[in-house]
Formats: C-alpha cells, sequence, structure tokens
C-alpha cells in the first residue's frame, strides 16, 4: 500500500472542521497522514484541530499566518511525505472508502492521477443517496485536460483527486491570488502520463452561500480572468494541438464572470475586457464541434446581443443565489 499525504487548507473553519478531520481518519485505507494547514485562523478551529494529534499519529498540524489557500496547499506538497497526494477542502467531507477507490483506480490503470466523483451536498439528506459507479475509464494525461478544459467531466478544483506527489515538482498553485485552482490544475494533467476515472462520488462537496461557488468578489474574478487568459497562452506554446479545448475553457470563464458581475454596477474595465474576448472567441467556439453545447449556443447568441445575454446570466445567477440561502 503506497504511502497517500491527505492535505486540508484551514481558515477559520470551526464549524466545519471536526465532520471533515473525523471523515478522513474512518477511511477504511490507513496508510496515510493528514496535514492541516492552518493558514492563520482566528476562531477556534486552531485550537481544535491540534486535540487530534494526541489520539492518532497520522495527523500532522502547521500552524502559519494568513497567505491564502494557494499558499496553504504548496507548503502541504512541500511536508508531504506520501508517494501520492490529495487536496480535501475543510468544509467539505469524503466518504470512508473515498482513498481506498482513488487508490484502486490508480493501481488498476497504473496511472499518475486518479478521480473520482462527488456529490452536490446542499443539505444532508444528500450523503444518504447510494454511492454507485457508472463509468471506470482511463486516458492519457492530454486527453484528461482536453476534456478538462472542454468541461466533459472533470472541475477545475484540486479536491476529488489522488496524484503522483512527483508531478508537483513541477507545478503549483499561484499564491496571492484568487481562482488558484484555474491557474494549476490543466498544467497538473497535462504532466500525467495516465489518468484513471471513476465516477462513483465519495467526495461531498458542500454548497454554502459562503463558498467560492457563489464568489460575487471583483478581484477573484480578475484573478480568475488572468489565469484563463494566461491558460490559453500556456496551451499555444506548449499543447498547440489543445488550443481548441481552452477556447472553449476561457468562452465559458468568461460567461461565469459576467453572471457574478452586475450589468452596471460591476467593474467596467473588467466586463468590456471580458465583453472583447467573447467577441474574439465567439466564431471559434461556434464552429468547434467539441465544444459544448451550451458554448456553442452562447457563441451564437453573443453575436446577437452580449449584454442582453449578460442581463440573463446575472438574473439567473441571483436567482440561484437567493434560493441556496433560504
Amino acid at each position: 500500500m503506497k504511502m497517500i499525504s491527505v492535505i486540508v487548507p484551514m481558515y477559520n473553519a470551526e464549524e466545519y472542521i471536526d465532520a471533515c478531520v473525523e471523515s478522513i481518519l474512518a477511511q477504511t485505507y490507513k496508510n496515510f497522514e493528514l496535514i492541516i494547514i492552518d493558514d492563520g485562523s482566528t476562531d477556534r478551529s486552531s485550537l481544535m484541530i491540534d486535540s487530534y494529534t494526541y489520539n492518532d499519529e497520522r495527523v500532522r498540524i502547521v500552524h502559519r499566518e494568513n497567505e491564502g489557500a494557494a499558499a496553504a496547499r504548496n507548503i502541504g506538497v512541500k511536508y508531504a511525505k506520501g508517494d501520492y497526494v490529495c487536496f480535501i477542502d475543510a468544509d467539505d467531507t469524503v466518504d470512508s472508502t473515498y482513498l481506498s477507490y482513488l487508490a484502486e483506480l490508480i493501481a488498476e490503470y497504473n496511472a499518475d492521477i486518479a478521480i473520482c466523483g462527488y456529490r452536490n451536498v446542499f443539505n444532508e439528506d444528500c450523503l444518504e443517496s447510494e454511492a454507485v459507479e457508472k463509468v471506470r475509464k482511463s486516458m492519457t494525461g492530454i486527453e484528461a485536460m482536453e476534456d478538462l478544459l472542454y468541461q466533459r467531466r472533470f472541475m477545475s478544483v484540486p479536491w476529488g483527486s489522488l496524484s503522483k506527489k512527483k508531478l508537483w515538482d513541477k507545478v503549483s498553485f499561484p499564491e496571492g491570488t484568487k481562482a488558484e485552482d484555474m491557474g494549476t490544475i490543466y498544467k497538473l494533467y497535462g504532466q500525467a502520463s495516465k489518468v484513471a476515472f471513476g465516477d462513483k462520488p465519495l467526495y461531498n462537496y458542500f454548497q454554502r452561500s459562503d463558498n467560492t461557488m457563489f464568489s460575487t468578489s471583483s478581484v477573484r474574478n480578475i484573478d480568475y480572468f488572468k489565469h484563463s487568459r494566461q491558460m490559453v497562452n500556456y496551451l499555444a506554446h506548449n499543447y498547440r494541438e489543445s488550443i481548441g479545448a481552452g477556447y472553449s475553457r476561457h468562452f465559458s470563464t468568461c460567461f461565469q464572470i459576467l453572471s457574478e458581475t452586475g450589468v452596471t454596477t460591476g467593474n467596467k474595465v473588467l466586463t468590456t475586457a471580458v465583453y472583447d474576448d467573447i467577441r474574439r472567441l465567439q466564431y471559434r467556439v461556434l464552429h468547434d464541434s467539441k465544444a459544448k453545447l451550451r458554448n456553442r449556443l452562447a457563441a451564437g447568441l453573443s453575436m446577437v446581443s452580449i449584454r442582453a445575454m449578460h442581463m440573463m446570466l446575472r438574473a439567473g445567477y441571483m436567482y440561484k443565489k437567493s434560493k441556496l440561502r433560504k
């Protein structure tokens, strides 16, 4: 059994951290270490996690000044002693077979990365659904990167996967920015020789009104836009054959930012740049048969009126956010 380093970046997670840690310590796969990076928490969570080291020698705690999730994850990789690493967010949980399932995929396909499915958890009832596998397959790292960017089955998130630690020698999370996942995960996939995927939903992704899914931060969206543009440039220089996937993903980024940006009250410089990139990409995406249908439809509609689409996206986003808060 290979050693796995489980890395949990944490900041002010007193309401959630116990559930997260207990789900990790309950794993059927035993050969792992748990590294919790306390990123300068100011609530009780710092004291809460220290207590776990008294009863389980697999738990290691690193207390540090607040520098953000990217820096915390990078520190976790630096401290990791395992052959493989995985990341779990402090406000999420995992099923007891999470690590064993990912390790099984790694072994079966001799893969560098294994990815599993996840549940969107809006309430505790979601956790009662049975985790069933419908798909199990492997692909090259480049194929996985394209699937990620075409948004076919993967998300640009660090959680829900297990990766060979050596891959992180050439990849790190960009520190000092928001939306750091967008600047990282596609590079990781591209480094892999083989990626294994099983869709059994063993990661529980809790949907809360204060998580990044519903962030309306102008700063975050500026960084998100920057990382997305850098991704297109990176592909152009390193994976030219996959540039269409990059265009499609950046197109999605643009519309996601518009949904989170007020039509008249948002950052005007950012909005103008987003509108310009939509105009540059709409023809390419419309005629890309590999792009998601919704992206191709959006490309066509954007040729009529980007502003009208902006208004509709914003209204839909605010409605979803209000429903979640209830």
